[in-house]
């Protein structure tokens, strides 16, 4: 009994962390200071040695939308033992913009200095060197600019790439002006316990300036969290495009979409590591699907799901977004044959007339 006890306590512990370690933060005047915004969250305040990565967020839920075409980086004040995210070109913080924050923990993010050391020969790459990097060209990488420990200002849109002669991972400036020597960045290394995907922005998913990102995690979910980071790709890639354009995130009304600040065109063939949080998945009800129940979770062997209308349909996703078995009905209960899926975590979507829900299910 000791050993299932205690993996259903490190699994509510995963679940409770996952919540708190990625949110929405909104600028207001109670928090705006010059160009500048203090964080008020109980794993940043007085903890100069967090780690976080940063994305704009044009509408999380309550919000009417507003724009914020600054590059934003993050930084932590010592006088207000307070992390706050800035604008690395001065100008003064908007109010009502958002931004979504994922916070590291242990070995998802690592700190890179652009020193001497790492610089590449021709200035505008730094080179990253991590384990879970290096000869690793699926690995996904995202960053954000950091203002300390050397209080460098780095007003660039930044991208990174794989290079395959050097078989390492490489950052570099969009703009293509060399990196400022000994600025901070906090890299993202895809060891974390959220959800990591690639997106590739199509002529089937560009609209004007944005690209919808489709996968069950996100679809019909505006409470769900994200950060980002253009990746230039391997040489010889079809997705080898600059795009130095300040980019965020946005909910369609019924998808995510990366877009461009200055709403210019969005580059076809162009790719985005993106790490995903969604709370309902998590353990946040929302209420979706009335008398919604999946269990046992985890599972060996059975799924059962239940509603109170009948369940019309059930779709199996990977955590890669793959759907890889679907289940048509016309009950209140399903039973799923979950036995021949290789250990893991998967994404169940529901349906139930008009309504979807997508639960997450561990099979053991």
């Amino acid at each position: 009994m000791k050993p299932i006890f205690t993996f259903f306590l490190l699994l509510f512990t995963t679940i409770i962390f996952a919540q708190d370690n990625m949110f929405v933060h909104t600028a207001t005047p109670a928090n705006i200071s010059a160009d500048a915004s203090f964080i008020d969250h109980p794993l940043l305040n007085n903890n100069p040695t967090a780690q976080l990565i940063v994305s704009h967020n044009w509408n999380p839920p309550g919000s009417t939308g507003v724009y914020n075409d600054n590059i934003t980086g993050v930084f932590y004040s010592n006088s207000q033992n307070r992390w706050g995210v800035y604008n690395e070109s001065g100008a003064s913080m908007l109010d009502g913009s958002s931004y979504n924050i994922f916070i590291g923990q242990s070995t998802d993010i690592t700190l890179h200095i652009a020193d001497l050391a790492n610089q590449d020969t021709n200035p505008i790459y730094s080179i990253l060197n991590h384990p879970n990097l290096n000869g690793n060209p699926d690995a996904q990488v995202i960053l954000t600019t950091y203002y300390n420990p050397n209080g460098i200002r780095n007003n660039h849109n930044y991208g990174v790439w794989y290079d395959s002669a050097d078989d390492r991972w490489k950052i570099y400036t969009e703009d293509l002006v060399d990196i400022p020597l000994d600025s901070a960045f906090f890299v993202g290394v895809g060891e974390t316990d959220a959800i990591t995907i690639t997106h590739t922005a199509t002529a089937a998913n560009i609209s004007g300036n944005w690209t919808e990102i489709d996968h069950p995690l996100l679809d019909n979910n505006p409470d769900a969290v994200l950060v980002f980071t253009h990746n230039w790709g391997a040489t010889g890639d079809s997705s080898n495009v600059i795009l130095d354009k300040t980019l965020g995130v946005w909910y369609t009304g019924s998808k995510w979409a990366i877009y461009t600040e200055d709403l210019s065109p969005m580059p076809q063939d162009i790719e985005f590591d993106i790490t995903i949080y969604d709370s309902p998945v998590l353990g946040i009800e929302d209420n979706t699907i009335e008398g919604f129940s999946m269990y046992p979770n985890p599972t060996n062997n059975q799924l059962n799901i239940t509603a109170k209308e009948a369940i019309s349909n059930i779709s199996i996703y990977n955590v890669l977004g793959q759907e890889i078995a679907t289940y048509k009905g016309n009950d209140v209960i399903m039973n799923i044959d979950v036995s021949q899926l290789s250990t893991g975590t998967y994404i169940a979507k529901v349906q139930v007339g008009d309504a979807v829900k997508a639960s997450k299910f561990i099979k053991l």
